[in-house]
């Protein structure tokens, strides 16, 4: 017959062995040394949660993109040229509003050069007034910021300041 030793104690084990787990790592061990283990459920020689090596650590890493092509600027006096072309096309604030969608106050703080357009609402007001209000933000001027120091925060964001009283 063919006895198995106990893998905590060294003691044949006489009969069934038991399987238990500790820090999980499965043995075969006596009756006596299950105590220090939990029981395994079921055992296997593959762990269940195993994975190919190929896929346990590929990783994936975004392309590096170029982060000014989509950067666009205004132009100097867009609310003046929204407001001149709107009226030039004898519409009203309220009529250009309905046509393109937005709320009339926003399109109001825009002509007054109180807020910038997004994207979208840029985008809607050339379209519906046939202007033009964005540059191309120029590689060079955005790299290298406007000293040549480098480019900083203020080269890219348009801060306004609150007047002191």
């Amino acid at each position: 017959m063919n006895e198995k030793q106990c893998e905590i104690c060294g003691a044949e084990i006489t009969g069934v062995p038991q399987r238990i787990v500790i820090d999980r790592s499965t043995m075969e061990v006596c009756k006596s040394c299950a105590r220090f283990g939990k029981p395994e459920d079921k055992w296997s020689l593959v762990p269940k949660k195993m994975v190919p090596v190929a896929r346990a650590f590929t990783e994936s890493r975004p392309k590096p993109r170029d982060y000014f092509k989509d950067l666009v600027e205004l132009v100097p006096d867009f609310g003046r040229k929204i407001r001149e072309a709107r009226e030039s096309l004898g519409l009203s604030p309220e009529e250009l509003g309905g046509r393109i969608k937005e709320k009339v106050t926003l399109l109001k703080k825009i002509e007054r050069e109180e807020i910038s357009p997004e994207d979208g609402i840029r985008k809607k007001l050339e379209k519906e007034l046939k202007i033009k209000l964005s540059d191309e933000a120029s590689e060079t001027r955005v790299k290298s910021g406007s000293s040549g120091r480098g480019l900083t925060l203020g080269d890219i964001a348009s801060i306004k300041r609150k007047t002191e009283k």
